[in-house]
């Protein structure tokens, strides 16, 4: 152990822990016996989590750890020294106070700091909105051009497919109906890998990743290469936040950096300086510090997210839904578990922050792919706050929703429905599957077959503009008699394919929360039989989907937590890292995807 000191080494002007400058107001400084300076309060907060190494050079800090962890008493005592640090030190300046004396206020400064779980000592890269509005101009005239000049894009697309052409006028029933979402490639296929990595929008990024004890080993060497690749991929418009936590949270990147080359290296130093396995699990203690490094932006990128890794359960029991909700609207939450330890409480929060997703992953050197799948999907986001308005005319009515969307209003029937969808990404389908009632008509219809419409609203990712989309009609015909073998009657394959992926994943999750597994194997069993007599049985994603639900697991665990990844996916219809039984999903993987997995192989 060597000084503390109130002004900084020339040579050196930041904090390699925190990444904020050396000299600030109110921030003591510390010399090592190694001559490496640090804030004092960033130093003793490291080798508080167990970390007693200088985080550049690896000389052991012994002295400064035994005295940290020393309990710091309210009234003012003398700090006991350990024998090897008691060599005589020179003072700053022949009138400063004394070292120990120094040394005891900044102690005591220091874990009344490290007991605030918050980002007070976080600083934000503010957003230049004129290159961002500039960035999405070129995005923009790239469209444009791929779709031969065409001066408005629609950029999502909805049909409408009722599992009947018609049904007779006099009688009621109930049909299933769908809607359709497509959303077009964000830049043309011949677009070159400069364009591909210059011409997307910039996001706002909190990575919250568990370095408790758990993840000693191969887990947080993986862990450390794969932030090392999320801090390559961003460009230098994008803005990154690194916290770990294990029952305390730190903030490694010193709050959200504009990913510049010089903050790139930075950070890369941090990841390999700081980031090391110990101590016990609080989910909520890095929830808590990234959703605040979030809500306290001043600037905001176009598009923002959080992602979550933990590998072991908290230290005790948990409720985050209150957190949650003070999750910034437009920010989705993203998770992992890669342990089977917390799969209900990981895709609870996915499904709580915003529509994110929850993915397990099954092997250790799968951490990156995983990473990269989401990042593929958050580079290419083409619509915020997407939402879609069903309106049906007389008598017909939405009965029941199998999409596991949020709708308005949240108890049906009702002849006008409205799906909340979030976000939506280049390349992606959505179906939304409901079941429609279809009332005995008193007077002959007039050969109109319209029913109702569907209309779409949301914000445009790229040039934050708001988008109305003209209606679409729902069309069925109601004739007064019909033949048994009328081509009307024949029901309708896409909506059978989709209710049977709609009907698998709600399937799944009850499967998920039966405590009995012999049950929960019936449940799946059921389902199998349906989709085997279904018209779309033999579709590729009706045979994958009997392949998986047809897999054993050797213990409830592993099947409830692949369960779990399988069944936000095809509720989603979103992919994400998958295990070798769960392959039904890859029909959803989109090239944005692809290509971002393929860059992460290079990190295992």
């Amino acid at each position: 152990m060597s000084t503390m000191i109130n002004s900084s080494n020339p040579a050196t002007d930041v904090c390699s822990i925190c990444l904020g400058a050396l000299v600030q107001p109110n921030m003591d400084l510390f010399t090592t016996a190694c001559q490496h300076q640090f804030h004092f309060v960033c130093l003793a907060k490291s080798v508080e989590a167990q970390n007693h190494e200088c985080p550049l050079c690896r000389t052991r800090l012994d002295s400064l750890s035994s005295i940290i962890h020393t309990p710091v008493q309210s009234t003012p005592i003398p700090i006991q020294v350990p024998a090897q640090a008691a060599a005589p030190v020179a003072s700053s300046s022949s009138t400063a106070p004394g070292l120990w004396f120094t040394l005891k206020r900044s102690l005591n400064n220091a874990f009344s700091w490290m007991s605030k779980s918050s980002s007070s000592n976080s600083t934000e890269d503010l957003v230049d909105e004129a290159v961002v509005r500039a960035l999405s101009a070129r995005i923009q005239g790239a469209r444009q051009r791929a779709a031969n000049g065409t001066t408005e894009l629609a950029l999502i697309t909805a049909t409408t497919t009722l599992e009947f052409g018609g049904q007779v006028s006099t009688q009621a029933s109930n049909i299933y109906g769908m809607v359709t979402l497509k959303s077009p490639s964000l830049l043309p296929i011949t677009a070159s890998e400069k364009e591909l990595n210059e011409l997307r929008v910039p996001i706002d990024l909190v990575c919250i990743v568990d370095v408790s004890g758990s993840m000693e080993g191969e887990k947080i060497t993986l862990l450390k290469k794969t932030l090392d690749y999320i801090i390559d991929q961003m460009g230098p418009l994008d803005r990154l936040a690194i916290v770990s936590f294990d029952t305390a949270a730190y903030n490694r990147s010193n709050g959200l950096n504009m990913m510049t080359h010089a903050k790139q290296q930075t950070l890369h130093n941090a990841v390999a300086q700081s980031i090391h396995a110990g101590g016990g699990t609080y989910i909520g203690s890095g929830l808590e510090m990234g959703i605040q490094m979030l809500t306290s932006r001043r600037t905001k990128n176009p598009v923002g997210a959080m992602l979550l890794l933990t590998d072991g359960q908290d230290n005790q029991h948990h409720d985050y839904s209150q957190l949650m909700q003070t999750l910034p609207d437009g920010v989705v939450c993203h998770t992992w578990d890669d342990a089977r330890h917390r799969a209900a409480l990981l895709s609870q929060l996915a499904e709580q922050g915003h529509g994110g997703t929850f993915t397990f992953i099954d092997q250790v050197d799968a951490i990156a792919l995983a990473f990269a799948t989401a990042l593929g999907t958050l580079f290419t986001c083409v619509a915020q706050n997407l939402s879609v308005k069903l309106e049906f005319d007389n008598s017909y009515a939405v009965t029941h929703s199998h999409s596991i969307y949020r709708h308005e209003p949240v108890q049906l029937p009702s002849s006008q429905v409205t799906f909340k969808l979030n976000d939506l990404n280049s390349e992606e389908n959505r179906n939304l599957v409901f079941q429609l009632n279809v009332p005995a008509l008193v007077e002959q219809s007039n050969n109109n077959d319209i029913i109702g419409h569907v209309s779409l609203k949301y914000t445009d990712a790229i040039n934050r503009r708001q988008i109305q989309t003209p209606a679409v009609p729902f069309l069925l015909a109601r004739p007064a008699q019909l033949a048994p073998d009328s081509p009307l009657l024949v029901v309708n394959y896409a909506v059978d394919l989709q209710r049977n992926r709609a009907e698998t994943s709600r399937v799944l999750k009850e499967a998920v929360n039966e405590p009995n597994y012999e049950r929960a194997r019936e449940l799946l069993n059921t389902q199998l039989a349906k989709i085997r007599a279904s018209v779309s049985a033999q579709d590729p994603l009706c045979q994958q989907l009997i392949r998986d639900l047809e897999y054993h697991y050797t213990n409830p665990s592993q099947f409830a937590t692949t369960m779990t990844n399988m069944y936000m996916q095809h509720g989603q219809e979103r992919y994400t890292y998958s295990t070798a039984t769960t392959m039904s999903a890859n029909c959803y993987m989109t090239s944005g995807q692809e290509r971002f997995r393929t860059l992460a192989s290079r990190y295992k």
